[in-house]
């Protein structure tokens, strides 16, 4: 049995078990085997871990009878269930034992997440700023400062692309478009530093799943040396399956997103199958499963 975990509407889940089903596998997507009607059961030993699901049909899986494992974003608990000051409490406990259960299995996982991608799915670019280095990847200059120099500076370099994007809300972004949008930056350095970046101005999308590279329409100049830096990065960070956005500037192709939870809903047509095909590929045979650690 293959589990896609996820909500039950989700693009991905639903291209993958319809592929998954049309090649005769058995498969189900679970939108979070913790909560009910599921009920579930870990155990955990330095040398040897055991668990069990019973799903709401009844039908009862070991860790033995499941072959693979897709992760996208589980269900949260149900919030009509709890006191609004208890439930950010019970939903890091319902993600840690699902992270646990998630790292115990042997089977193929996509993907098997780290904590700190796992309790912050949203992470900024800066993030995986040392990795892109390391992989030969650019990322879209960036700043952390409460100079008001060094921020003016960075400013008229970059002129009217340049928007101040908070590190805590990554999908936010705020263009420093006149002498009013400074003055308010710099209010805000007085009290803490601010994180300026580039705005593309156009993105390109490309998903790794396990070696191939799925482009979302025309390749761009260079894809062979980008497809082999994404390869790496992904093997470097152990997870097979993700999302990178570029943008072009005048030096060539830069990264302006990493997105350890893809969302194909994003791709064009074409590319969103090509990605499920591979997607499958990867859970069905565990011989080409390269960026997942063994232990």
């Amino acid at each position: 049995m293959y589990l896609l975990l996820g909500d039950l509407d989700s693009p991905i889940c639903t291209a993958i078990l319809r592929l998954l089903e049309g090649k005769g596998y058995n498969a189900r997507i679970i939108a979070n085997p913790l909560v009910s009607p599921f009920r579930f059961a870990l155990r955990l030993d330095t040398s040897n871990s055991a668990s069990w699901l019973t799903c709401d049909d009844g039908t009862h899986l070991s860790d033995r009878e499941i072959e693979g494992v897709l992760v996208c974003e589980p269900q949260q608990i149900p919030t009509d269930r709890w006191e609004a000051a208890d439930l950010p409490y019970v939903e890091r406990e319902n993600r840690a034992a699902l992270l646990a259960w998630l790292w115990s299995l042997d089977c193929p996982v996509i993907n098997r997440y780290p904590a700190a991608l796992w309790f912050h799915p949203d992470t900024p670019l800066l993030f995986w700023q040392v990795q892109l280095q390391q992989c030969g990847l650019h990322a879209l200059p960036s700043l952390i400062s409460n100079a008001e120099q060094e921020t003016h500076d960075f400013v008229e370099s970059l002129g009217t692309e340049t928007v101040y994007a908070p590190l805590t809300a990554p999908a936010s972004r705020y263009p420093l478009q006149g002498s009013f949008d400074r003055y308010q930056l710099a209010a805000i350095q007085r009290h803490m530093p601010v994180h300026l970046t580039q705005a593309p101005t156009a993105l390109q999308l490309a998903c790794v799943v396990g070696s191939p590279v799925v482009w979302d329409g025309p390749t761009p100049r260079g894809a062979d040396e980008l497809e082999l830096a994404f390869t790496r990065l992904s093997a470097l960070a152990r997870l097979p399956f993700l999302e990178f956005a570029l943008t072009p500037v005048a030096d060539g192709m830069r990264v302006a997103a990493v997105n350890a939870f893809p969302r194909i809903e994003n791709f064009g047509p074409n590319a969103q199958h090509g990605i499920a095909t591979a997607v499958v590929q990867l859970l069905t045979r565990p011989e080409i499963f390269k960026a997942e650690p063994t232990t």
